[in-house]
């Protein structure tokens, strides 16, 4: 008797959302309408202003920069990664909407071309378009073409999955909100190829609500981690200071280039 009493009351717990889960304390929501509030939040974004401690691979060194990052969208980003024994820069890269410039100080040399997510590969070796850095910095994702899938809740971490495929079945993502609150901050996010293989996977931590200079309230991730483990290739981002929707003229996306040789 005493046992099937326990089984009654497990399973009253687990019918009640008990300690075995979590309702969402909210109405069940669409897909659609779940990827319109995220494309929403990215869209309230134009510009950013940040320091940051990045961790990430030189050739077969992990190097750990301070970098000074500016962003705005349409393609205009600028980096420049201080040496750490001083606060001397020793990488400038400035994309301007439609080309890049970089110089290596510390190797003396410079490249100029398209840009494009090769550019941002240049200085953290990670292949990401400049807008999509600019998504980082607000603790968003970037989202795979025409994307259409399903909304899944997990009772046991109280967090919306969504499982998502492009129309022409060439890409999958998988993307993880907090459902606490109905906050929907963007956990983690993970896309596959067509072969099956992740193509990059991107995780944040520790959110925190931050005015921007035009009075807009955003959810904004202490650490970023963007992976892309066919290139073997990272970049941990810790943020220590941001700025967002603020005045930045045109000439902050231009460098003056010097004349040196061409990077190796």
């Amino acid at each position: 008797m005493i046992k099937i009493l326990f089984c009654l009351g497990s399973l009253y717990l687990l019918a009640c959302g008990g300690p075995a889960g979590k309702s969402r304390g909210y109405a069940t929501p669409q897909l659609q309408e779940v990827l319109e509030e995220l494309r929403t939040r990215q869209s309230r974004a134009t510009n950013f202003v940040a320091e940051s401690r990045m961790e990430y691979w030189v050739d077969d060194q992990r190097v750990k920069p301070t970098v000074l990052v500016m962003g705005e969208r349409g393609a205009k980003v600028r980096f420049n990664a201080l040496n750490p024994a001083g606060d001397d820069v020793a990488a400038d890269l400035a994309c301007n909407g439609a080309d890049f410039e970089f110089i290596d100080f510390n190797h003396n040399c410079q490249l100029t071309g398209p840009c494009n997510k090769d550019s941002i590969g240049k200085l953290l070796r990670v292949s990401l378009e400049p807008d999509d850095f600019l998504l980082l910095a607000i603790g968003q994702t970037p989202l795979i073409p025409n994307p259409t899938g399903s909304l899944r809740w997990d009772a046991k971490s109280a967090q919306e999955i969504l499982d998502l495929h492009s129309e022409d079945g060439q890409w999958k993502q998988t993307i993880v909100l907090d459902g606490r609150e109905r906050r929907w901050d963007v956990l983690s996010s993970t896309v596959w190829n067509a072969a099956g293989k992740v193509e990059w996977k991107l995780t944040n931590k520790d959110f925190t609500a931050q005015k921007s200079e035009d009075n807009v309230v955003f959810r904004l991730p202490a650490k970023t981690r963007f992976e892309q483990p066919e290139a073997k290739a990272e970049v941990t981002i810790r943020w220590v200071e941001r700025t967002l929707n603020t005045e930045l003229s045109e000439e902050k996306f231009i460098m003056q280039m010097p004349a040196l040789p061409r990077c190796g």
